[in-house]
């Protein structure tokens, strides 16, 4: 906004220095005077303009050009109080002289920037006036009247926030910014600006009584050059940053990307020459999955100065080509600070291009198949006159993290707060759900790397592939929708485990400690996601992502020889529940075999209600006593 108004001031004195004579003929001496003022003020000999003006005055007290002149310097010296009482001097005496637009926009500024909405509407609307039509004061101009409109109705209806800072724990430093966290909301990522000047990255764990001492992430991440504005994966091993001035950099600032496995951070990597341009690139937000990368860069092609793009991962897991996410959410001003909730499809950033409580505003979008909704103002006062960048939403959508540099204005202190999202904007996100745990060797205990792949059953889709920490066997993962869900968990000489699970509304997340068992005789494993009808026998289409797993895994250890188990619970005869888990096995065994698994391979047994695994006494355990188990025979 800084660079519009300074827009204003230089077009201002261009067009002063082209009417000043057409002022009414002043006296001889304050002519005199007028004149010497003006070479000083030419010669940028400021002091001693100002005092020969003001002897103008005392001469002629309606000079108007003189009152235009001395809101000049004093609005270039930022003395807002001489400011306008000169413009407001010069604008009383010629209000219809285009040379008054300037002074009318600036008062418009001073009483917007007071909060006195309705005063800075009247003088913006006198300014538009005068600029020509169409130009580019006149819109800017526009776009300020809007905002008076807005604001002092935003203002008349606040939402209804508490913000509470994080603390002196978090708020160590002077200046702290750009908070981001993990989806079980255990883990604090921010930017932090030393007394050194060196922006740096910064961690901290939640404990039972709040968060530890932040530390620096990273040796390998933190230089002595700058590093900061962060975004991390949801489970927090997938750091994306932004690093300027690197010997492998393309442009002024990139994007990084480090990993971590176990306590350590990778050596940060370029995202390389798709996503980082000869320009500016910086301020990611990194989906839940690591697989969509949102940006802020002024690079060419895109509708303003700073726009909002977006780049995913491929098949080859490169970073394509980036987007610009269009005209719903750029404006021909600046866009940044994007935030992707854990959800996958609200994007809140900053923008200065809309109608707004002045500055940069916290906007809001929904992502609708692939077309974002026209951004929305989430309101006062989350957003106030000051700047507001960097928020961050928990994956529950009701908690809210951002730094706000108007709450400690005596300090002039950067601080971190949270607060409780209004009821009116928790309505607008979907909460996401998470399902988290660790993978470990049944036998041993020892923690293990694993292919973890996630399905929708109800549409048999595939919605997540990823791993588990190979120092830790640490996983996370968020569920974005409601429903059944099947995990499937592989390694190399392991049993592959299936697990199932239902996520409800009133599910924050799912806990899920996973054993596996190695490839050894008698080892066995129950098929979670084998479904049949009450009493039948023939295979639910819901089964066939489970069955293509355990047919992949018999074509992936050639040797293996498995026997398939059918087992019910205790309601109906012995002869007929004997005779229905006999059937069901088969039916596995006939799809393997039509899988291209030898026949010899696999054999197929019927235990009845034999071998319970919990009492018959509840519908949940009568439940567990249904299954299909296999094993290594």
């Amino acid at each position: 906004m800084q660079r519009a108004f300074f827009v204003i001031l230089l077009a201002s004195l261009i067009i002063s220095n082209r009417i000043i004579a057409q002022e009414a003929p002043l006296s001889k001496k304050a002519r005199e005077n007028y004149e010497k003022a003006q070479k000083a003020w030419q010669g940028r000999q400021l002091p001693e303009a100002i005092a020969l003006f003001e002897k103008v005055l005392e001469q002629e007290p309606d000079s108007y050009d003189t009152h235009l002149r001395l809101g000049q310097i004093y609005e270039l010296q930022k003395n807002q109080d001489l400011t306008k009482k000169h413009y407001s001097a010069a604008v009383q005496l010629k209000p219809a002289s285009p040379q008054s637009a300037a002074a009318f926009h600036w008062l418009g500024r001073y009483h917007f920037d007071s909060e006195r909405y309705d005063s800075a509407q009247v003088y913006f609307e006198k300014s538009i006036a005068l600029f020509p039509v169409k130009s580019s004061l006149s819109r800017l101009t526009e776009k300020l009247i809007a905002s008076s409109k807005f604001a002092r109705n935003a203002v008349k209806n606040p939402l209804s926030i508490q913000k509470v800072s994080l603390g002196d724990t978090i708020n160590f430093l002077h200046t702290q910014y750009f908070p981001v966290a993990t989806a079980d909301d255990e883990t604090l990522i921010f930017t932090g600006l030393t007394e050194n000047r060196d922006e740096n990255i910064y961690i901290a764990h939640r404990r039972q009584n709040g968060w530890d001492v932040p530390e620096e992430i990273s040796s390998a991440i933190n230089t002595t050059n700058n590093e900061g504005t962060c975004s991390v994966s949801a489970d927090g091993r997938t750091l994306v940053f932004t690093a300027c001035n690197r010997q492998d950099g393309y442009g002024s600032c990139d994007l990084y990307i480090s990993r971590k496995e176990g306590k350590e951070w990778s050596a940060p990597l370029n995202l390389g020459q798709n996503v980082n341009s000869r320009d500016w690139e910086s301020q990611p937000s990194l989906s839940a999955d690591g697989h969509t990368l949102y940006f802020a860069s002024d690079r060419k092609g895109g509708i303003g100065k700073r726009d909002i793009w977006v780049t995913t991962l491929d098949a080859r897991k490169e970073w394509t080509e980036p987007k610009n996410l269009g005209t719903a959410i750029n404006s021909a001003d600046d866009e940044n600070a994007p935030f992707i909730h854990a959800n996958g499809r609200t994007l809140f950033y900053a923008s200065n291009g809309f109608p707004g409580m002045g500055g940069l505003d916290i906007f809001m979008s929904q992502q609708m198949d692939t077309v974002w909704s026209q951004a929305v103002n989430i309101g006062y006062p989350i957003n106030t006159v000051s700047d507001q960048v960097g928020l961050f939403i928990a994956s529950d959508g009701q908690k809210a993290y951002y730094t706000d540099d108007n709450s400690d204005k005596k300090s002039g202190r950067s601080l971190i707060y949270t607060f409780k999202l209004p009821e009116t904007i928790q309505k607008q996100i979907v909460p996401a759900r998470y399902a988290k745990g660790k993978v470990f060797d049944k036998k041993t205990s020892a923690p293990l790397s694993t292919d973890i792949d996630l399905y929708d059953l109800k549409t048999q889709q595939k919605v997540g592939a990823f791993t588990s920490d190979s120092k830790n066997g640490s996983f996370l993962t968020v569920l974005n929708s409601g429903g059944e869900y099947a995990f499937y968990v592989s390694k190399a000489g392991y049993l592959f485990k299936s697990l199932t699970f239902t996520v409800s509304d009133t599910t924050s997340y799912v806990n899920l400690d996973i054993p596996l068992e190695p490839i050894e005789k008698d080892r066995a494993e129950v098929l979670n996601n084998i479904f049949f009808k009450t009493g039948a026998y023939e295979l639910d289409e819901k089964s066939k992502v489970e069955l293509k797993k355990m047919a992949d895994f018999l074509t992936d250890n050639k040797t293996v020889q498995i026997e398939i188990s059918g087992h019910t619970d205790d309601v109906g005869s012995d002869t007929e529940n004997m005779e229905l888990s006999r059937r069901r096995a088969q039916s596995v065994q006939q799809y393997l075999q039509q899988s291209g698994i030898a026949a010899e391979r696999i054999l197929a047994k019927g235990y009845g209600e034999t071998k319970p695994v919990a009492p018959n006494d509840s519908q949940e355990n009568r439940q567990k006593n249904r299954r299909i188990e296999w094993r290594i025979r």
